[in-house]
Formats: C-alpha cells, structure tokens, sequence
C-alpha cells in the first residue's frame, strides 16, 4: 500500500467483515484487541506508526468488525489474521496482542510460524489451565456490560479493575477521556459471550513450548484481570522468550507504562531484525 495511511474491510474466508487500519511505513506491526475491546484500546500506541507499519483491526464482534451470532473460536480469530495479512499481502509480521489477543498472537504462531518475525505477548496467559485472576476481576469478565442509564459511570467501575488501584485514583481525567473514546463503539452483549467463548475453551499450556519464533512477554505485577504468574508460567515453557515485568501496572499496562512498554516493543522488533534478541528465563523489572 503506497499510502501511510488507510482503513478498510476485509471479508474473510466465512464472510466476516473485518474493520482494519493501516499507517505508517516499514515493518509490519499488528495490534490484536483483547476480549469486548476494540481499537480504542490502543490510543497511546499511535504514535509508533512513525517507526513502524502498524495494523489495527477489530476482532470479530467487536468495533467496526462484523458479529457472526454464534461463538467463536481461536481458529476463527486466526483464520481472520490471516485473511487480513493475506489482502493486504504481508507475508510476515510482528503481532502484539494484549490479554486475549495474546491468546490469538500465539495460536496464529502456532498454527504459521513462517508468517511471525516476532511475538509481543502483553498480560495473557495461555487458557484453562492458567492461575485465575482476582475474584473482582472475573466477576467483571465473566459479565458484559450492561447496557445502563449511566453508561459512561458503568464503564468507569468496569475498567476499575483494568487498571492498578493507584493509577485508577490519580488519574480519573485520563480514564474518563478513554471510556469517552470507548463508548463511541457500540458494545453487544451476545458478541461479548460469543468472544468469551473461545477464551474458555482454549488450553494451549502443553503447546507452549513449540512456539520457537523471538517473544517478548510483558505483564503490570499489579494485573487483577491476568494473574501476573501466568507470564512467569510461559517464559519458563517457551524456548525462544524473555519477561518484562512493569512495576506497579495494571491489565492496561499499554495505557499506564505507554513510554515505557511502546520503547520495549521497538528495542525488541530491532533486536529480532538484526539478530540480536536474546532470550532469558530471569525477568527484567522495570
């Protein structure tokens, strides 16, 4: 694509429509949602389109994505990456995905490692047999949002638990600009429960050693809705990783530790392009 910037559709291969937004020049990056999110969610990762191509799209049911009535699975949502690299002919990219699009990253490396230069696996985990997160959390997750009188104040409690207990009180401004954004996307329930789906019923432990392309995996060790010792779990298991631990961030590390975690991201899309990633099992805090 010659521009530096455009948005689009792609009908996938079961007639999916699938909103996408390319921008900037360069190595290809894709961003992929976590679970009801859609591509607000990456307000403070923007700005990387200046050093990198990045792609964003809205997972099925979700944004400005299409929302097939039944429940999905993790080879829906791979099968719709590859769709979208294959119609905009990118043969190989990075991918970034944050909590069940972590989940999505890397089954698709699983299922097509010639396709991956690199994993970015923010605040996930790896399905059923990962450690719970904070009862408050799954409560929040295991319900989708209602649609309230006061949605913008429903959606402020929601998110409480997306972020750490610190940052949710000092920095009320910035949250409510965010579910502003957030509340331009209509939200549906049933789509909800339908993404959740394949988020119950994906077991990938035992698989986790087979992914050998270069990962970053990143965690807030104050993330309530991803138990943090899940990404310990991963890094021991997958041959080729390294860990990041962002200290005093929440779920939404990529909005709390923006700086930080955007520099982690293209420190490690260079390293992996000049042979230089190397892995570790002993995590780096910062």
């Amino acid at each position: 694509m010659g521009e530096r910037m455009g948005s689009g559709y792609v009908i996938t291969r079961d007639g999916t429509s699938i909103y996408y937004e390319i921008d900037g020049e360069g190595e290809p990056l894709v961003l992929i949602e976590g679970l009801g999110y859609a591509n607000w969610m990456w307000i403070k990762q923007r700005q990387l389109a200046s050093s990198v191509k990045l792609i964003i799209y809205d997972n099925r049911g979700v944004g400005l994505s299409s929302k097939p009535d039944r429940p999905y699975t993790m080879d829906d949502f791979a099968n719709d990456l590859e769709d979208l690299l294959n119609y905009l002919s990118i043969d190989r990219a990075f991918l970034w995905g944050v909590s069940m699009g972590g989940m999505i990253a890397m089954y698709f490396a699983y299922r097509s490692p010639d396709r991956v230069k690199g994993l970015i696996l923010g605040e996930t985990n790896f399905g059923v047999k990962s450690l719970p997160p904070s009862k408050e959390a799954l409560e929040v997750l295991m319900q989708p949002p209602k649609p309230s009188l006061d949605r913008k104040q429903a959606l402020i409690e929601r998110m409480r638990v997306a972020f750490s207990r610190s940052y949710f009180e000092s920095h009320r401004d910035e949250i409510e600009r965010i579910v502003e954004i957030r509340m331009r996307f209509e939200e549906d329930p049933k789509a909800y429960n339908n993404q959740l789906a394949a988020v119950l019923s994906f077991d990938f432990k035992d698989r986790l050693p087979n992914i050998t392309v270069p990962t970053l995996i990143v965690t807030g060790d104050e993330d309530y809705v991803v138990n943090p010792q899940n990404s310990y779990i991963m890094n021991q298991l997958m041959p080729n990783s390294k860990l990041v631990i962002l200290k005093g961030a929440g779920h939404l590390a990529i909005i709390e530790r923006a700086d930080d975690y955007n520099r982690l991201v293209l420190n490690f899309i260079r390293d992996v392009l000049n042979g230089e990633f190397k892995p570790s099992k002993e995590p780096t805090v910062i």
